[in-house]
């Protein structure tokens, strides 16, 4: 069984000094020094438990350490202890709960001696108690009777650490809905106790703090505010408001969870961090000056003076759920005054929904009914959403016809609230998570509306508690074994035993110190004061302390780069410069990920891409050195996602898509590399589905997909077969699959060749390999080059695609014309089918690469007129092969090849915006476009049929059907 408490930890001044600027050694009472991890159990060596979290110190003690010339006063608050909790997050998402009380302890004689502080002086001290459980009531009043036994006169029983430890060790989490768990402390009886599994997710805080804090309007705004994911910064004199209301708060917005940046205390020295542009919910102290951050867009909630200001406007909960949400909370705040008037027995008053808590203190009832006052709101908001989840490949909730069904309803236009939380991280998350899993069965949002729809009390929805829990005891089996009957009495909190190790380390660094603060206060010349030894936990704390700060520093020098004017170089920049340094100068390669990171962030949160040419030069260098730096660590990981940000930003950027792969992706050195196709041989390998089928076939499948990918960036033959090869020779598949792989290769090369022309990417061989079972003038289906183009544009897409079904999507008809009508296909026993060719199609192969010129846009679009098509055009002549194309010049054009110097058959004209779709049958040409229109064109006059109109964004898809596209006969 899991154990509830998961560390003890104590943090405070340790044996090396610093302050927050990184100065070594002791500079007097004024300045603030760097926590440490002094003790903790379980010990750091104990391999069964994984170790604390290592920014842990920085977090309990937000403000940093001070020295005091004096300790608790009873007469001073400002010397009294202080009790807080604490949420951390992990990158996971999973949250650590922390219980943390800081007071003032005597500074250690060998830490004062080696630094000169003054004697008898005292410095702030934390004590923590870490749990994967929110129980943080629990926590706190643990830690609190462990504080209250240190330093009781009356003393404990036990050493204290051996309470700690048996604490830790013994105390199990118990079963929700069935478990009690009784444990003491000494003299003191404690209970741990959760809820039923299936009920709202458990909760051991009050919401009291924050509906205190907050009137009803502006605690409303805040939840508005959460829902719709902006910048969040609380702001309190207090630590446990900070961490209480951030937690309130994101338990109100269940069924829903907060998806971004989640600190709800703030270390003093991470302020910068409130000018990153993404989302985030930051608690912080209102001491910190903020005077010189940009604070553009935060939500600023001020919870001592009641206060929520913001640049940006908040949009408004739509009617009537505004009017219901803010008269509930209203009556469960104010219950004597929203029923002043109503009679005292309320003989005609209807309130069966809720309990009456009339004039009772707010307690466990008080923080269900709240709960549920939302949950009701959000059961009104979302009223038939079930009806518009759909499980298609681009969406699983239609949008648009969610706000047109509730438009209906209200007779009100679509709220803009409503909408953006529709497109919410949140929202998604909510969706994902019920799809296919238990969740949606215990949902309760879905619930709540089925029993509102019948009239029922929203109560009804929660479990009983009809079940008496099983009482596990947890009985103290040293008891009287330590001593002989005497207490343990500490002036301070104790260190715990340290090992030998640990003993001569404290040492060297006391010793060090002692040398130092004899010789001179300021650092030795040519030393990093840094660079003395720091443990294990302190160097995970400070690295994570350094990658958060790059990635803000990213995040900010990213946006003011694409906010340069149109009179502005990027390539010299200041913005430029340092975002290159940062990827350069790092040994880790943090620069080079967090930058990519930060990129895939801006396009996650709406952005479209939208480049000027000089913007476009600028992030191609930047990825490019940072796909270089992660080549030469072996980060796999940064060149996928480095390539994946390419993707995107060429599918969304219509100015970069006609020539993309020739001035981005094959000027990448990482095509070289054959540690790079390897490494994606053996992700495809993990990845494939079939893993029963026959190893030699699944190898070569995916080698397969492999040499598509080649081709389709326009890697030279003989080098792409070089590698081909190595990783087949290494996987020891046969001859019959090695002539099967060379042969794809090359008629994939050809169909490269027909739709992008001749690659300017560097022919520098490797290896002269296997030759090709086909000569290089074989003949190819005059059908095969032209519909290569329709998943042309899809290699650069799908190559890195997590999805395995759009991966395999893409390349399916690949495969096909390989296996079924590829001139170089052989049989079972390796040898090549032959195949006639008409001398039409062999004087087609003779002709050489073209370009057509005509359009004065990038081509967007393209389509191949089959020989079916052909027929009607032109009759006998069946090698024809034309093709029709679309651009963002807004015109289709109709080309035939086979005329040398007059290749432009037609253009036909209609749209207004970018082509993005073409089709064809015997008799006419469909087109689609960006102005959210399909015309409809007749093949042989060149005259528009129809236009059709009715979709609410472009149209980047059709197929035509001659049966549906038929001439209307006139009557």
């Amino acid at each position: 069984m899991a154990q509830i408490f998961e560390h003890f930890v104590v943090c405070g001044i340790g044996p090396e000094i610093r302050t927050l600027d990184g100065a070594r050694g002791f500079h007097g009472f004024a300045e603030m020094y760097l926590p440490s991890l002094l003790d903790q159990f379980p010990p750091a060596n104990h391999t069964l438990y994984p170790p604390p979290p290592p920014q842990l110190p920085t977090c309990v003690l937000p403000a940093g350490v001070s020295f005091y010339s004096s300790g608790f006063d009873s007469s001073d608050a400002t010397t009294f202890p202080r009790s807080y909790p604490i949420v951390l997050t992990e990158g996971d998402g999973s949250k650590i709960y922390v219980s943390c009380i800081a007071f003032r302890d005597p500074v250690s004689e060998d830490i004062a001696e080696a630094y000169c502080i003054p004697a008898n002086s005292f410095a702030d001290k934390c004590i923590c108690l870490v749990s994967r459980s929110p129980s943080l009531r629990l926590l706190k009043n643990v830690l609190e009777e462990l504080f209250a036994l240190c330093f009781s006169s009356s003393g404990s029983s036990k050493p204290l650490w051996d309470i700690i430890a048996s604490m830790v060790s013994n105390v199990p989490l118990p079963t929700p809905g069935k478990d009690r768990v009784l444990f003491a402390i000494d003299n003191c009886l404690l209970s741990v106790e959760t809820p039923p599994k299936d009920g709202l997710p458990y909760v051991d805080i009050s919401f009291q703090p924050l509906v205190q804090c907050l009137d009803v309007d502006n605690l409303i705004k805040f939840f508005t505010a959460v829902l719709l994911e902006r910048r969040i910064l609380i702001r309190s004199h207090k630590y446990s408001l900070l961490t209480l209301a951030s937690e309130a708060i994101c338990y109100l917005i269940y069924p829903f969870r907060w998806q971004q940046v989640y600190i709800p205390l703030l270390f003093f020295s991470g302020v910068d961090y409130i000018d990153a542009p993404t989302p985030y919910m930051m608690g912080l102290h209102s001491g910190v000056d903020t005077s010189t951050l940009a604070m553009d867009g935060v939500v600023i909630v001020d919870l001592e003076f009641n206060r929520i200001t913001t640049t940006e406007d908040i949009p408004s909960i739509p009617e009537p759920e505004l009017s219901c949400l803010r008269q509930e909370i209203t009556q469960l705040l104010y219950p004597n005054v929203v029923g002043i008037d109503l009679m005292k027995d309320a003989l005609f008053s209807s309130s069966e929904q809720y309990p009456k808590l009339g004039n009772k203190p707010w307690g466990e009832d008080h923080d269900l009914q709240l709960r549920l006052v939302f949950l009701k709101f959000f059961a009104s908001l979302l009223s038939g959403y079930r009806n518009f989840i759909e499980l298609s490949a681009t969406h699983v909730f239609n949008v648009q016809a969610f706000l047109k069904m509730r438009s209906r309803s209200t007779q009100q236009p679509p709220e803009p609230m409503l909408t953006q939380f529709l497109e919410s991280h949140g929202f998604m998350d909510y969706l994902e998570r019920g799809l296919g899993s238990d969740e949606n069965n215990n949902n309760l949002l879905d619930k709540l509306q089925d029993a509102l729809g019948r009239g029922q009390n929203p109560i009804s929805i929660l479990p009983s508690n009809s079940v008496e829990p099983e009482i596990i005891t947890i009985a103290d089996t040293d008891v009287g074994t330590s001593g002989s009957g005497g207490t343990y009495t500490y002036d301070r909190f104790p260190s715990n035993i340290r090992t030998e190790e640990e003993e001569e380390k404290r040492k060297q660094i006391l010793a060090a110190a002692s040398g130092l603060s004899a010789s001179s206060p300021s650092v030795l010349p040519g030393k990093d004061p840094k660079s003395e030894t720091l443990t294990p936990l302190e160097r995970a704390a400070e690295r994570e302390c350094m990658v958060l700060d790059i990635k803000v520093k990213l995040q900010g020098l990213w946006l003011r780069l694409l906010k340069l004017g149109p009179t502005d170089d990027p390539l010299s920049s200041f913005e430029y410069g340092t975002i290159l340094a940062l990827i350069e100068s790092d040994a880790e390669g943090i620069g080079g990920s967090g930058f990519v990171e930060c990129i895939r962030e801006h396009i996650n949160s709406g952005w479209h891409c939208q480049l000027t040419e000089e913007q476009f030069i600028a992030v191609k260098e930047l990825l490019k050195t940072a796909i270089s730096r992660a080549t030469s660590r072996n980060d796999w990981m940064t060149i996928r996602d480095a390539l994946e940000v390419s993707a995107e930003m060429f599918k969304k950027d219509g100015n970069n898509v006609s020539d993309y792969v020739q001035r981005h992706l094959i000027s990448l050195s990482i095509w070289e590399e054959l540690r790079f196709w390897e490494s994606y041989f053996d992700c495809l390998m993990e990845r494939s589905s079939n893993k029963s089928a026959n190893y030699a076939s699944l190898v070569t499948d995916q080698l397969s997909l492999v040499e598509l990918h080649m081709a389709g960036l326009g890697l030279p033959d003989l080098d792409a077969w070089y590698m081909i090869e190595t990783i087949a020779e290494k996987n020891n598949i046969g001859y019959t699959q090695f002539i099967k792989l060379r042969g794809l290769l090359s008629h994939v090369q050809q169909l490269r060749i027909g739709y992008w022309g001749i690659s300017s990417f560097k022919a520098q061989s490797m290896s002269h390999g296997l030759a090709s079972p086909r000569s290089k003038d074989a003949a190819v289906e005059s059908q095969q080059p032209a519909e290569a183009s329709g998943v042309g544009r899809s290699w650069v897409q799908s190559m890195f695609s997590r999805d395995n079904s759009t991966r395999l999507n893409s390349f399916s008809r690949v495969r096909k014309w390989t296996s079924d009508g590829g001139s170089s296909a052989t049989n079972e026993n390796g040898t090549s089918r032959k195949r006639e060719l008409s001398a039409a199609g062999q004087k087609k192969t003779q002709t050489n690469v073209r370009v057509l010129r005509g359009h004065t846009g990038p081509i967007t679009a393209l389509h191949c007129v089959t020989r079916r098509e052909v027929w009607d055009l032109v009759g006998d002549r069946e090698d024809a092969g034309f093709f029709i194309s679309g651009s963002t010049d807004c015109t289709v054009k109709i080309w035939d090849p086979s005329f040398r110097g007059n290749e432009l058959r037609a253009t036909l004209k209609g749209h207004t915006r970018t082509i993005r779709a073409i089709s064809s049958d015997r008799g006419k040409v469909v087109s689609g476009s960006d102005d959210q229109s399909v015309l409809v064109w007749d093949k042989q006059t060149t005259q528009l049929l129809e236009e059709l109109k009715g979709h609410d964004a472009q149209a980047q898809f059709n197929h035509c059907y001659s049966s549906i596209l038929k001439p209307r006969r006139k009557a």
